[in-house]
């Protein structure tokens, strides 16, 4: 079998230090156009050949790689990730194609988004602990030059708080991978990094303290990453100061990475982490907490980016309050959640990108009446906003309604808590849309606006049809993850939780 994710991943690293080392704006954006157009080719293969009706892994690819402490290469695919993968190959050629004109280092540009991508391509595949950190690491290193080379006025405070926040949790998380290793090694002798290995280990381990430490470590590692309330204040000083294509990259795949390890990691660990009811009860209040605060700060925002931001906070707690709820269906619709918000949030911040490219401002209190000088503009937009805020027929409605749905079964008082935010969240986006889009046209603004270039056009219609395609067809995407769902709880269910 053709070792396509270990392809994908060489071909996104060999690209990005090519385009590093370019000269020209030119050659630049070609070779990352076309190194991101082959990934998608690739993760398109996969999901077309992906048999939906197994839990099992895919597209396996693994050699032995320092077989003195156990440590293998090992990648592929099942329900859990082959989403993800599909998300992040749609979106980086996107990304590519919205950036065209980029002209402050252009090589150095399209290198940190192709090196990011090869990252987070494999820390959603690894099978190796070991692998599954060094990738995760290496996803973090181009995002911080990112935000510090090109962000914007306080790049440099969020680019440090940024790093600090995400590599401190990256190190807690790495003391739980060593509980892991270590445990199974002191318990039966196992001298190994593989994944499915440590974690039937861990259900074995007899220390109940142990186990407690260890889920609670790489719990950290990944809820300060999605990021829950209250581990989020790095995020609205990154996404705002990050360029669009960063800010993207962020909001779109990077957050999807702790928001992974819940499914791949916490859930198959919470029935013997010693306390499960307990952690339960502290997941599903993070989730609410993260979907009711995040919407009270959107609603206050001025800035319309800092809004979009805050408003990732919330929708993202969706993920964490359907995961928990331990239903088939609640945790299907909190996977689907986290592909149906990466195409959405896609979609807004290349709008906002596009306003204060055009205006100069994203101060909602200095727009107005946009959608006459840009129309394109306007009518993507409003097709982002309705998508964001659940309406019916977009990919939105579908994975929150059956996350809230299917959670009432087992947290109807969580349930009802976050039904507030439905409200608030409505509120504050036809708020802001109103306001910056419709009414009557801020001369302040000049005349000199213009609407968004074809290229612009192209990008963000694409992930408006994406929404659009998949809240009226589900399926592709559903049917993959509800098998591996019912796997996890099938698991709980068999551990008595």
């Amino acid at each position: 079998m053709i070792p396509i994710i270990s392809l994908m991943i060489l071909i996104a690293l060999i690209g990005a230090i090519v385009t590093i080392f370019t000269k020209t704006k030119e050659h630049a954006r070609i070779i990352a156009l076309v190194t991101s157009v082959v990934t998608l080719v690739g993760s398109l293969y996969m999901f077309f050949n992906f048999d939906s009706q197994s839990a099992a892994l895919q597209f396996v690819d693994t050699f032995e790689w320092i077989p003195s402490i156990g440590v293998s290469y090992t990648v592929a695919v099942d329900g859990i990730s082959m989403p993800l993968v599909l998300l992040t190959s749609i979106v980086i050629p996107l990304i590519v194609l919205y950036s065209w004109n980029e002209s402050k280092n252009p090589g150095k540009f399209y290198g940190m988004i192709l090196a990011t991508y090869a990252g987070v391509i494999g820390v959603f595949t690894a099978m190796d602990f070991f692998l599954f950190y060094v990738f995760w690491e290496l996803s973090i290193i181009p995002m911080f030059f990112m935000i510090n080379m090109w962000g914007g006025p306080e790049k440099a405070y969020a680019s440090i708080k940024f790093l600090l926040y995400t590599h401190v949790a990256s190190l807690v998380m790495l003391l739980g991978i060593f509980g892991l290793f270590f445990g199974a090694y002191f318990q039966a002798g196992i001298t190994t990094f593989d994944i499915p290995t440590l974690l039937s280990q861990y259900q074995l381990f007899e220390s109940e303290l142990a186990r407690t430490m260890i889920f609670i470590a790489l719990l950290i590692g990944f809820i300060v990453k999605m990021p829950a309330v209250p581990f989020h204040s790095w995020l609205p000083h990154a996404y705002v100061q990050a360029p669009t294509a960063g800010t993207i990259l962020m909001a779109a795949i990077m957050s999807k990475m702790g928001a992974y390890a819940l499914f791949r990691f916490i859930l198959p660990m919470l029935p013997f982490s010693g306390s499960a009811d307990l952690m339960i009860t502290v997941l599903a209040a993070l989730g609410v907490l993260s979907i009711i605060y995040g919407a009270f700060l959107a609603l206050a925002q001025d800035d319309i980016k800092r809004m979009i931001a805050f408003s990732s906070v919330s929708h993202m707690g969706f993920v964490t309050l359907g995961a928990v709820a331990l239903i088939p269906l609640s945790v299907s619709g909190a996977m689907f959640q986290m592909f149906s918000h990466g195409i959405i949030t896609c979609l807004m911040f290349m709008a906002i990108g596009a306003i204060q490219t055009s205006t100069g401002t994203r101060l909602i209190s200095e727009l107005g009446g946009l959608a006459q000088k840009m129309p394109k503009l306007a009518f993507l937009m409003v097709a982002g906003f309705m998508a964001y805020l659940g309406l019916p027929g977009f990919s939105g409605f579908i994975a929150e309604f059956t996350v809230l749905n299917f959670s009432y079964i087992s947290l109807p008082g969580y349930v009802l808590v976050a039904l507030i935010a439905i409200v608030i969240t409505a509120a504050y986006h036809l708020w802001a849309l109103q306001r910056a889009m419709f009414g009557v046209y801020n001369e302040k603004l000049g005349n000199e606006i213009r609407d968004i270039t074809n290229l612009q056009t192209f990008s963000m219609a694409v992930f408006a049809l994406l929404a659009l395609y998949f809240g009226l067809n589900p399926s592709p995407v559903m049917d993959m993850i509800i098998t591996n769902a019912e796997q996890i709880v099938g698991l709980m269910a068999t551990a008595g939780v």
